[in-house]
């Protein structure tokens, strides 16, 4: 993380002492800047009384939050000809809980945006930080990440899971299993000339080798293929909207096993569902 040692202004007229997990850091500031970024920051200073002065006769305020992240916070209050490049997600998280308590609105925007990287690059713990800070957007585009990598046991997910309920991670394996059961579905039966993709390469195993190892990674090939082919067809060529799909299966069914109305209703309602799991736009 770019933060660097900064803050550390001669002119300062205030101290934020911070000091967590015994990790303490003063940071020597400016009420006129914190206060027009912060109200609370703006009534801590007008009604609460310093807890000590430093020798220089400047104001310290002890404050409990973790060093880092009260320095990310900072700059976003104090003017930067870039904003500051996030490497971590602990930092991270720890910042966006201080942009509540002090509602600074424009950190708390940006750091929000920076999470959703995070989502994709480490969907689980970003999941359950999520989870923890009531971020609902983030807690469903992190949900969806996760569906490209395996789902561990209990006992091998990221600590910040012990932070959340045990009914979170019950909600990830029910939309791994409907994952699952839906790409199969799709794509069996999307339109493709001449073969069903997921029979043939789920097929591919026995042709080769009768190991169960060998044809559980078939099993997985076979399902990341189909994904990618799914996102790949919606996002060229099909409209997600019930009626366009369902003219398109109409169209395209001579390579639909059963093509009633019923059915296609079903399927257009499939392509949707696993559309939003894949967090694209419906």
């Amino acid at each position: 993380m770019n933060l660097g040692k900064m803050f550390d202004w001669p002119d300062a007229d205030v101290i934020l002492r911070a000091t967590h997990d015994a990790q303490t850091r003063d940071f020597r500031v400016h009420k006129t800047f914190l206060s027009f970024s912060s109200p609370v920051f703006k009534h801590m200073f007008d009604t609460q009384q310093p807890q000590s002065t430093s020798l220089d006769g400047v104001d310290i305020f002890q404050v409990g939050d973790p060093p880092r992240a009260l320095e990310l916070i900072l700059r976003f209050i104090y003017p930067s000809p870039s904003p500051p490049i996030i490497d971590d997600l602990t930092v991270l998280s720890e910042a966006l809980v201080l942009a509540d308590e002090y509602n600074i609105e424009a950190a708390r925007v940006q750091l929000r945006s920076s999470f959703l990287e995070f989502a994709r690059i480490e969907p689980l713990r970003a999941y359950a930080i999520a989870c923890r800070l009531g971020l609902t957007d983030e807690m469903r585009i992190a949900s969806s990440h996760t569906t490209s990598i395996h789902l561990p046991s209990i006992d091998d997910l990221p600590d910040e899971f012990r932070f959340i309920p045990a009914t979170e991670y019950h909600r990830l394996v029910l939309l791994h299993a409907r994952y699952r059961k839906e790409v199969e579905a799709i794509a069996s039966r999307t339109p493709l000339p001449g073969f069903s993709l997921i029979d043939t390469l789920l097929a591919l195993p026995a042709f080769l080798n009768n190991d169960r190892v060998k044809r559980a990674k078939e099993k997985v090939r076979a399902r990341e293929f189909a994904k990618e082919h799914f996102r790949g067809r919606i996002r060229d060529s099909v409209a997600l909207d019930p009626e366009t799909l369902a003219n398109v299966l109409k169209a395209e069914g001579n390579f639909i096993t059963a093509i009633s109305n019923n059915d296609i209703q079903s399927h257009v309602g499939t392509i949707l569902g696993q559309a939003s799991d894949l967090n694209l736009t419906v």
